[in-house]
């Protein structure tokens, strides 16, 4: 899979009791789930505790009575079934369908604000048809009436506002575009570049045009006034790589290298318009160039042809009777990263990729005398690239295996060292890939502060309300789709953040390393997570709007954050080719 979306190797972080258009972690499939059989309803009262056992096709049938002003909180425990609990209004409209990142044990939780009198629908059913029986236990752990569930809003209102207090002095205004001009004076971005050696830019969808304006200004700003020279993008390192003598300033564009910088959807706009600043520059700055990378070892077309031809000069025909299947496998799986498919990879193609890269390494003084360094080095580049996309997709099971997010952040590192002690590097991806979560799965942003320590800082990006672009889940054409979101709800970072500054927001605060007594001073609200949006690569347009969040403990999964009112989405490009199901 090429971006973030349901199966990266990315955290999915976790939310506690919420409004029940915040719950945890939504699945966009979770919302057309129906289960086959479905029981008579049971009614819930206050401190109702109960057992029931999940089977594969049924659903299980609550119901709460509220009236308008009240709330309750509801808990199902997991053990052993992975279960979704819908929440409909009493005039049967979905409100909710709450699937939390724990699998087939924890805590689905559920909370309702009821804005019209009437029983409440909680509907028990199995993520799908394929999850064992198992049990999971319900309970009601609070029902409030009027005035407590009033004295309730005021106090969560009050935290909010303790929050925006706290990031108002460590906040500026930005344009409402996202464009940050080199003639501003960010002290605030000054001041956290001037800390560290690797910034990491986030974006809270890969779709929204104004995240795009955003970090190529920012880029540039960093570029021109904090002397970064490393730009590393969540994109393809084959086609960067093949990019990088236009980059460099040493050729102009090529009708060969065109086509590589229009190709894709994600970002491809902005990462045209960096690419020719960046060319621009090096032209006028040859002994003081800003260097290009791409981080991800998919769409690697180039990889593969640079060392299918040195692996036919060095080793032969013996060889290639076994590369040939082994490449045509590897083609099959990157060509479905395009569209977020099949892009899984065999074991045996990954055991012979770390064969090749291992007898290279050995035979290196060899190779080397026979066909240059410069050819040796481009092939063991391309080896060490495949070998990283097998490796991610392969599905693990090995003594040793690493996930799309290690290498990342490895490419990082790597660059950043051949720059030298010095160098500083700017770091686009997804939010997802940029936090630092450090009890999360092993993202590349936690990976890069892991090694780097406060010299890494992670900013986020996000929006109040507004549109993007995404991939249609489970469409035959993979068709793309622009979805409109409506403004945050109170609860929610961007609540926080909208009260901060009528305009653009950034917000940066200093480095909450481990054992830093800097957390003290923090208000209640920004000591546990919270929503924030969230929208991978796949999107389902018509899914309820708390499907586009996920939950952050900002101040320590992040060093600052960036807000823009409103976004809009980048255009649809014409003539996507259509890519068929892989065939096994």
């Amino acid at each position: 899979m090429s971006h973030a979306d349901k199966t990266d190797p990315v955290p999915f972080f976790f939310m506690k009791p919420r409004l029940v258009q915040l719950c945890a972690c939504l699945l966009a499939t979770a919302f057309h789930s129906t289960a086959a059989t479905t029981q008579a309803p049971v009614t819930l009262e206050r401190s109702t505790t109960l057992e029931e056992t999940s089977t594969p096709g049924t659903s299980h049938q609550y119901a709460l009575r509220l009236k308008r002003g009240e709330s309750a909180e509801v808990v199902v425990r997991q053990r052993g079934v992975d279960v979704v609990v819908d929440v409909k209004s009493p005039e049967g409209k979905l409100l909710n369908a709450i699937d939390g990142p724990t699998g087939r044990n924890g805590d689905e939780l559920v909370e309702i604000m009821a804005e019209e009198s009437g029983a409440y629908a909680i509907i028990v059913h199995p993520f799908d048809d394929n999850e064992p029986v198992g049990r999971y236990g319900l309970e009601v752990t609070a029902l409030r009436g009027t005035h407590e569930t009033a004295e309730l809003l005021r106090a969560r209102s009050e935290a909010r506002d303790a929050a925006a207090q706290w990031l108002r002095p460590r906040s500026v205004a930005i344009a409402r575009s996202g464009i940050i001009s080199i003639h501003d004076n960010v002290t605030l971005l000054d001041d956290l570049a001037g800390r560290v050696r690797v910034l990491g830019l986030g974006e809270a969808t890969h779709g929204s045009r104004e995240f795009g304006d955003l970090r190529f200004s920012m880029t540039r700003y960093l570029v021109e006034r904090q002397k970064f020279r490393l730009v590393a993008m969540e994109a393809s390192a084959s086609t960067l790589d093949r990019l990088s003598p236009y980059v460099n300033g040493e050729t102009e564009l090529t009708d060969a290298m065109a086509r590589l910088l229009d190709s894709g959807w994600i970002g491809t706009r902005t990462r045209r318009e960096t690419i020719e600043w960046l060319h621009e520059w090096n032209v006028d700055h040859p002994n003081d160039r800003v260097r290009l990378i791409g981080v991800d070892a998919q769409e690697n077309a180039g990889a593969r042809e640079t060392l299918r031809d040195f692996l036919s000069r060095a080793y032969g025909e013996g060889l290639m009777q076994r590369w040939t299947a082994a490449e045509q496998e590897l083609a099959a799986a990157d060509e479905q990263t395009a569209v977020f498919g099949d892009s899984g990879v065999d074991v045996a193609t990954r055991t012979l990729l770390l064969e090749i890269v291992a007898m290279m390494e050995l035979d290196a003084p060899i190779l080397n005398r026979r066909f240059g360094e410069p050819a040796l080095d481009s092939a063991m580049g391309a080896a060490r690239l495949l070998t990283e996309f097998a490796d991610f997709n392969s599905g693990g099971g090995a003594a040793i295996n690493h996930s799309r997010d290690w290498y990342m952040a490895l490419r990082v590192l790597r660059a950043l060292h051949e720059n030298g002690a010095s160098a500083k590097a700017v770091y686009w991806a997804h939010n997802a890939h940029v936090v630092h979560r450090p009890d999360s799965d092993r993202t590349a942003g936690e990976l890069l502060r892991s090694a780097l320590g406060c010299e890494y800082a992670a900013l986020a990006v996000t929006f109040g309300e507004g549109a993007f672009v995404a991939q249609i889940p489970n469409d035959v054409e993979d068709r793309l789709a622009v979805s409109t979101l409506p403004p945050a709800p109170d609860e929610s970072i961007e609540s926080v953040l909208r009260d901060v500054k009528s305009s653009g927001v950034l917000a940066t605060w200093d480095c909450f390393a481990e054992g830093n007594s800097n957390a003290t001073s923090l208000p209640e609200w920004l000591t546990a997570a919270q929503p924030m949006h969230w929208i991978g690569g796949l999107y389902q347009p018509d899914s309820l709007a708390a499907a586009a969040f996920r939950s952050f403990d900002l101040v320590r999964d992040f060093d600052g954050v960036a807000y823009l009112p409103r976004v809009t989405a980048e255009d649809i490009p014409a003539n996507r080719p259509v890519i068929p199901a892989r065939t096994r």
